[in-house]
């Protein structure tokens, strides 16, 4: 187990992170997980396992897929759309898509670009459906299916397929609305996603990912890459922490409108904005969170404006639990800093 400095010298939360850790990696029997904590522009990190099943331990700079947590990514880039007068919230998605798209709809309600974005679509879940393909240990069989099916693909399923409720009513995991949603910024921007990527976020946060770690799934086997345009996007701890301090920084007006609610609970006090569940703490203050999982990896994100505080666990094991043990690590070393900046 290694320790980046800033915060780590024995202190409280140094000895939490390393129980928190420790404690994962034997509740998951996990390989490798990286924990990382930016509060007030200072990084920290802590590093436990391997990055593969006898290779080295990770460090700040190891490179994990982080799934879904790419899509609030998407979600900023389609903020600044918004923000700069090329896009409105409001927009049917089909104004950004050639021909007719008599589906997209339901009673006469579009699906919109908000919908894309906070979880309202009422879109499947995947396409293709690739859950006929039977035990695929590792998943590369899938992986290999979702590797040769391009853009084209996608665009003649989605012709057939429409929202199961109206747009906007209830919240629901949708790859396919986050995989639309791409190809609409792509649309608005003129240009392919990854070279928006590079430009708007790679470069200027000055992401510089380096050894990628190895996969495992729920059996322990070493797991299939994902295409990074199928949500396979590899970064490391480094690379998320200085996105999560983009991601503190509400005086930027696109972080701001994404971190906006828009579809809340009843009682009001957790809410969805663009693709991050925001929550009210009880002393005060925001809690922002997403999450990811790929066939091989498990990832938690989660922002406290308020605190000047943000934490990022990846970890290169992909379990039902591993989501859920990752954020219990993530509350137990936040807990530690839960006195808010002065």
């Amino acid at each position: 187990m290694l320790a980046t400095p800033a915060l780590a010298q024995q202190t409280p939360i140094d000895e939490v992170a390393r129980s928190a850790g420790a404690d994962y990696l034997a509740a998951e029997k996990g390989v490798g997980l990286s924990i990382g904590v930016v509060r007030d522009g200072k990084f920290t990190s802590w590093h436990f396992g391997s990055i593969a099943k006898g290779g080295p331990a990770p460090t700040a700079d190891t490179a994990y897929e982080i799934g879904s947590i790419s899509k609030t990514i998407t979600s900023l880039l389609l903020a600044r759309a918004v923000i700069a007068g090329k896009a409105s919230l409001d927009d049917d998605v089909r104004k950004y898509l050639d021909g007719d798209w008599p589906k997209l709809q339901f009673e006469g309600q579009p699906v919109r670009l908000l919908h894309l974005a906070n979880m309202t679509s009422a879109l499947p879940d995947n396409l293709p459906d690739l859950s006929g393909l039977g035990a695929d240990p590792g998943r590369f069989r899938m992986a290999k299916a979702l590797v040769a099916y391009g853009k084209a693909d996608f665009m003649a399923d989605l012709r057939k397929v429409s929202p199961g409720k109206r747009p906007g009513e209830d919240v629901a995991h949708s790859n396919v609305a986050a995989q639309l949603l791409i190809y609409v910024v792509e649309r608005i921007y003129g240009q392919p996603y990854e070279t928006l990527l590079a430009q708007e976020i790679e470069r200027p946060l000055g992401f510089s990912g380096k050894a990628a770690a190895t996969g495992y799934d729920a059996e322990g086997n070493e797991a299939a890459i994902l295409p990074r345009e199928k949500f396979g996007w590899r970064y490391s701890t480094n690379d998320m922490l200085r996105y999560a301090a983009l991601q503190l920084n509400e005086k930027d007006p696109a972080v701001a409108l994404s971190h906006e609610g828009s579809w809340f609970t009843l009682d009001k006090k957790t809410w969805v904005a663009l693709n991050w569940i925001v929550s009210e703490l009880p002393g005060g203050g925001r809690q922002l969170r997403t999450s990811g999982g790929t066939f091989g990896f498990s990832s938690v994100m989660q922002v406290y404006p308020e605190r000047k505080l943000a934490i990022v666990l990846l970890a290169n094991r992909a379990t039902p639990t591993a989501q859920g043990k990752l954020s219990e690590a993530a509350g137990r070393i936040v807990d530690v800093l839960a006195t808010p900046a002065q």
